[in-house]
């Protein structure tokens, strides 16, 4: 069941990230490509096992969304460093 749980959001969340110029790039960038949305279906399998209900796994989603976006508007040109390494 929990591996269930885990598939199904890891390939919500591939679907979510991938565009199709990651999927022409077949180097590095599906290892990056993977990693994101394996990390956050992770959280959603930990979440699930904690008993959280839906709409608060997508405020904490959204949370840790808002607080990534505002990391990114002031560390942005470090992430892209690091993502295209």
């Amino acid at each position: 069941m929990i591996f269930g749980v885990f598939l199904f959001y890891f390939l919500l969340f591939i679907f979510i990230f991938s565009t199709p110029e990651k999927w022409k790039q077949k180097d590095k960038r599906l290892k990056q490509l993977f990693a994101v949305p394996a990390a956050i279906a992770l959280i959603m399998v930990l979440l699930t096992v904690l008993k959280v209900y839906f709409i608060y796994k997508l405020f904490i989603l959204l949370f840790f969304g808002f607080t990534f976006l505002l990391s990114y508007w002031q560390w942005g040109d470090q992430m892209r460093q690091w993502w295209k390494k």
